[in-house]
């Protein structure tokens, strides 16, 4: 079974959504999947290094998103909840 870890960051900036065509909307979207979504794929979708995921990841949690992270055989998932 998947272990799950919900992150909820309150008091944030008040949730936009990302222009179309952007890489912030190809990771919005990505996240979006109710698979979810490992950093290595979205390395190779953005083209960005690792660090660069885990900034986004920080950004959208700070905007007030709930970002689930699910541990299953090695592997951590992220996906938006909300």
């Amino acid at each position: 079974m998947a272990r799950v870890r919900l992150i909820e960051v309150g008091g944030g900036a008040q949730e936009r959504l990302p222009r179309a065509g952007t890489k912030q909307a190809l990771l919005v979207g990505m996240l979006s999947q109710i698979s979810g979504v490992t950093i290595r794929e979205l390395v190779e979708e953005t083209g960005w290094k690792a660090n660069t995921v885990h900034a986004a990841l920080s950004t959208l949690r700070t905007s007030g998103r709930q970002i689930a992270i699910e541990h299953a055989e090695g592997v951590k998932r992220y996906r938006i909840m909300n």
